[in-house]
């Protein structure tokens, strides 16, 4: 049991060196000195967005600092995270991307200085902390050992797979940019629908005729006679306009619904009942006559003739 326990350290102590061993071992100066090149990298960087790519690849994993106290292992992860990320966002984005990165970068070297700073502190308090440090209830209290060392490397190799597999959402700025451009998308298109609305209104009102007597108290034949005169004459609009009244009078003297000078052409059809054989037939003439009537354009000889068409089929022949 006791040789099992050695070679599992052995191991594990091996794997640790192997997953160290490619690392540098720098002085806190040559640290600080690191971080400088850092900073002057993302000036680079500012400068020609492509150079993100070399920094990003000459860029270790990790820094092993060498400090009187023992080493100390600096994961620079999040460079590689945001220089990656610096690549895929919008070009808007690059700059808070590249601040952001430096800030992080400058935090480091503030942390440096202290930790400077406190190693060269007041030796009388250094050796009371030593004093204090050696009691019986510190004695526990030691660094991260290769055991934990190894893990978090591990753990931090897979959690940048899962990067690499479940990209994250966007950040706080990009959703910030996502509401607004939903939000303007929701007023335009609540916009549009109300214009939209508004100009079916009037046009609907627009189409109202109204005429100084029921259709029906002229004859249908009248209705036609004089639309057939129109057509002669060339004028097809007025001729299609005619032929309408024709066709209402036709419907409205068989008794289809009940005389009423102030109906729109789509009321009238809307009084004729689903299962009528006219509805379809009435249905395409007014079709056409609002498309030659109510569009304020010239009526061609070949829609005034499909109009015919359909006003035989009400029964309207000459």
């Amino acid at each position: 049991m006791a040789r099992f326990r050695i070679t599992v350290i052995l191991v594990i102590v091996g794997l640790s060196n192997l997953a160290f061993g490619n690392q540098e071992l720098l002085s806190i100066s040559e640290y600080n000195s690191r971080l400088e090149q850092y900073l002057s990298e993302i000036q680079k960087v500012r400068a020609n967005p492509a150079h993100a790519v070399d920094f990003n690849r000459g860029t270790p994993s990790s820094i092993l600092i060498q400090t009187q106290a023992g080493n100390v292992d600096v994961p620079l992860e999040f460079l590689h995270k945001e220089l990656a990320r610096y690549l895929t966002v919008p070009r808007n984005f690059k700059v808070t991307v590249l601040s952001q990165l430096e800030e992080r970068l400058k935090a480091l070297r503030q942390e440096s200085d202290q930790f400077e700073r406190a190693r060269d502190g007041d030796p009388a308090i250094r050796s009371r902390l030593n004093q204090i440090l050696a009691a019986r209830e510190f004695r526990s209290v030691h660094g991260p050992t290769q055991l934990e060392l190894l893990t978090d490397y591990i753990n931090a190799w897979i959690e940048k797979q899962f990067d690499k597999l479940f990209p994250k959402p966007p950040d706080l700025d990009q959703l910030g940019q996502i509401f607004v451009w939903i939000t303007i998308a929701i007023a335009c298109s609540v916009l549009a629908v109300w214009l939209y609305r508004r100009s079916r209104e009037r046009v609907l009102d627009r189409r109202r005729e109204v005429i100084p007597f029921s259709a029906s108290a002229r004859n249908w034949r009248s209705w036609l006679s004089e639309a057939q005169a129109r057509a002669a004459s060339g004028d097809w609009r007025e001729a299609i306009h005619l032929g309408f009244w024709a066709s209402v009078s036709r419907l409205e003297s068989d008794g289809l619904w009940e005389p009423d000078k102030t109906r729109t052409p789509r009321e009238y059809l809307n009084a004729i009942p689903t299962e009528n054989g006219f509805r379809l037939p009435f249905a395409a003439v007014v079709k056409m006559f609002e498309a030659a009537w109510y569009a304020g354009r010239p009526a061609s000889v070949a829609e005034y003739q499909s109009f015919m068409l359909e006003l035989e089929k009400l029964g309207c022949r000459g």
